[in-house]
């Protein structure tokens, strides 16, 4: 019986290590094992209630590690702000180039940023700007692939719940690039990013 038990066992906490090609063998080994274990048939069950248990843990530790680096990513551009500030502040040298700061281990400096855009106004933006997600049922979806009518239109536009809308930036940029004035978006000049070395 102990024997029994103790393959069993080592059956349960395997389990992950099966490879595909082994997956049939270690299916039957596994039933007859739990089959001729009646009374050990509790492990199983004591080790599927460990597994709920770690990944109730597992989904409570991503929401913290998540918002832990949401966190980290906060302070972490703040205080970069701060640095380019810095830098800024004490101005250019007579080459007209931002000055070094130097320490022992690291050095910071500025290095100037492309043109990027800068949504003022994402109400303003043009639709061929945007990307709109929706989410629906697939049924809806195909029937909307399979026949685009007034009609269906309507209904799908019904079953929308609050859309979520993007700008796609890319396209702005190339069209203010190429002289285009895009409502509600303008290029951002002069900007920096911090570099350590």
């Amino acid at each position: 019986m102990y024997l029994i038990e103790d393959q069993l066992a080592a059956l349960v906490e395997t389990a992950e290590l099966v490879s595909p090609e082994q997956e049939e063998e270690f299916r039957l080994e596994f039933q007859t094992a739990l089959t001729a274990a009646v009374e050990k048939r509790d492990r199983v069950g004591q080790f599927l209630a460990h597994l709920e248990q770690q990944i109730d843990f597992a989904r409570s530790e991503i929401d913290r590690l998540r918002q832990r680096k949401a966190a980290f990513e906060r302070a972490l551009a703040r205080v970069e702000e701060y640095v380019i500030d810095t830098i800024e502040n004490l101005g250019t040298d007579s080459k007209g180039k931002y000055r070094r700061l130097e320490g022992k281990t690291t050095t910071f400096s500025l290095r100037g940023c492309p043109p990027s855009v800068e949504i003022s106004d994402e109400s303003s933006i043009p639709a061929e700007y945007k990307t709109l997600l929706l989410k629906l049922p697939a049924v809806t979806w195909e029937q909307l692939l399979d026949r685009l009518e007034i009609e269906k239109r309507a209904e799908v536009l019904g079953q929308v719940r609050s859309p979520e809308v993007s700008v796609e930036k890319r396209p702005i940029k190339a069209a203010i690039d190429g002289g285009a004035a895009v409502p509600g978006a303008g290029l951002a000049i002069g900007k920096h990013s911090l570099r350590r070395s």
